[in-house]
């Protein structure tokens, strides 16, 4: 009888757990796809760069292993960029090397090995090089027609930066000294300058008015009346907080995403391990084979019900519960300065 009752039921959960199975693996597969394209494409940048390091191509090099980086983030490929530039002995090269090390000096500054080998790349290059340090607001930089960060090294000489705000364009000509430090503050063209502060009002005794709690001079005691000029403090005006806007964080949806993919992944493995348990008892029909498919068919259920309402869950979560947007800032004035809130 346990033959004649399992006989007709595996096949057709067979056939439903394997469907689920397969599209819960693609599904999974499919999420880290770009990113190993991306893994690929660097390390295709990489092996190009070690071969013309070996073979003395140090500028081919350089380019190759800073295309690693930038397609991969990688401290070993901005390293061995470092090496390739130096390996060129050229000042464009050197000063290219010097740059990348202050790059490398922001981004792996947790690492005391790499940050010492960097500060010794910018110790040995920067006397014959002149370091150029630009502060703009939303801009974008070049510096010789060649695209730029705001922290570079450059070869001494004439140079022309060039900032961009969209449509916006200043040309700067500057002329660098080896081991100068420049640092370049620049605005948008047409930007309204930032208006000065108020002046600060003095007040004699004989002017002081009540105040934002202060007291009259008749108020103060006798040795102090008509003493010393005071400062007249006005009453900072209320501060205005705006509503905070309602709902759940986002990393309550992320968390929803990572939980959801690891119970997909947790039902890819059961509906497989149910399709070998069913295999096992087409080959040995017994009643622990039997006993163990059911056991194994019923976690699989369990897991497909419970991956199904995280993933309801989780949409749910995204498109109607999540506060995309952070609350508005709030600001207020008081005798110590300006202050300003939020949340998030």
């Amino acid at each position: 009888m346990a033959v004649n009752f399992l006989t007709p039921v595996v096949p057709r959960w067979g056939v439903m757990l394997r469907g689920v199975a397969l599209s819960s693996v693609l599904a999974l597969l499919a999420l880290p796809a770009s990113a190993q394209t991306q893994v690929d494409e660097a390390a295709a940048a990489y092996e190009q760069g070690q071969r013309a390091f070996t073979n003395g191509d140090f500028p081919a090099a350089a380019e190759f292993f800073e295309t690693a980086d930038r397609t991969q983030p990688a401290a070993q490929a901005l390293i061995q960029a470092i090496r390739a530039h130096r390996g060129a002995r050229a000042p464009a090269h050197d000063a290219r090397a010097a740059t990348l090390a202050l790059t490398l000096l922001r981004r792996e500054a947790a690492d005391p090995r790499i940050t010492a080998y960097a500060n010794r790349v910018v110790d040995d290059l920067s006397p014959n090089l002149a370091r150029v340090t630009v502060q703009c607001d939303g801009c974008d930089l070049s510096l010789d027609a060649q695209t730029s960060g705001s922290d570079v090294f450059a070869e001494p000489g004439p140079h022309t930066l060039t900032a961009a705000w969209g449509m916006r364009v200043t040309h700067h000509p500057l002329q660098l000294l080896a081991g100068s430090n420049n640092p370049i503050e620049l605005t948008m063209p047409g930007a309204a300058p930032t208006p000065p502060a108020a002046p600060l009002r003095i007040a004699t005794p004989d002017e002081i008015q009540v105040r934002g709690g202060i007291a009259l001079d008749s108020e103060l005691p006798p040795a102090m009346r008509g003493a010393v000029p005071t400062v007249e403090r006005l009453a900072p005006p209320p501060a205005i907080d705006p509503p905070t806007p309602d709902g759940l964080s986002p990393a309550v949806f992320i968390t929803g995403l990572v939980l959801t993919a690891g119970l997909g992944g947790a039902l890819a493995w059961s509906g497989l391990d149910t399709l070998d348990g069913s295999e096992a008892y087409a080959q040995n029909p017994t009643q622990s084979a039997l006993d163990d498919g059911r056991v194994r068919e019923l976690r699989t259920n369990v897991l497909a019900g419970v991956t199904a309402a995280a993933g309801v869950t989780t949409i749910l979560i995204g498109a109607f519960f999540t506060r995309w947007r952070s609350a508005p800032m709030r600001a207020s004035v008081s005798p110590s300065g300006l202050l300003v809130g939020g949340s998030f």
